[in-house]
């Protein structure tokens, strides 16, 4: 397993969040929660957790999009690292349709699992795109 990468990855998966702003729904709360809880999971290395904590919230389903693809991305980040390719590659599948134009980082991009995952996933959405 490579850990020495995921350091700098999970700080780029961060997402600002506004203690006390009075504009989040209680469900983006409650998905913001979430995501911070499996972001803990996931820098702990407890993969199984951060997909189990994911998996179960429907409310990051109705959250907002940086949310939603933090989320998506910390799931395919996990199925990747526990050797669940097909998985990976769907949670980028989803991430695609909630932003076609989504771009890994160039260190995220270069690691051996989850990059190629990616950019298959990029290949199978664009030519379902193109039927």
């Amino acid at each position: 397993m490579m850990l020495s990468g995921i350091v700098p990855i999970v700080l780029a998966l961060s997402i600002p969040v506004l203690a006390g702003c009075s504009s989040f729904s209680p469900q983006q709360r409650t998905a913001t929660e979430t995501v911070q809880n499996a972001r803990s999971a996931y820098s702990s290395g407890d993969y199984s957790r951060t997909i189990q904590l994911l998996s179960h919230a429907s409310e990051i389903d109705r959250s907002d999009r940086a949310t939603q693809i933090e989320a998506h991305k910390l799931m395919a980040f996990s199925y990747c690292v526990t050797g669940k390719v097909l998985s990976c590659r769907a949670e980028f599948r989803k991430i695609l349709d909630i932003d076609p134009r989504f771009e890994l980082s160039a260190a995220e991009r270069g690691h051996p699992t989850w990059g190629p995952a990616f950019e298959a996933a990029r290949r199978q959405r664009a030519a379902a795109s193109s039927s």
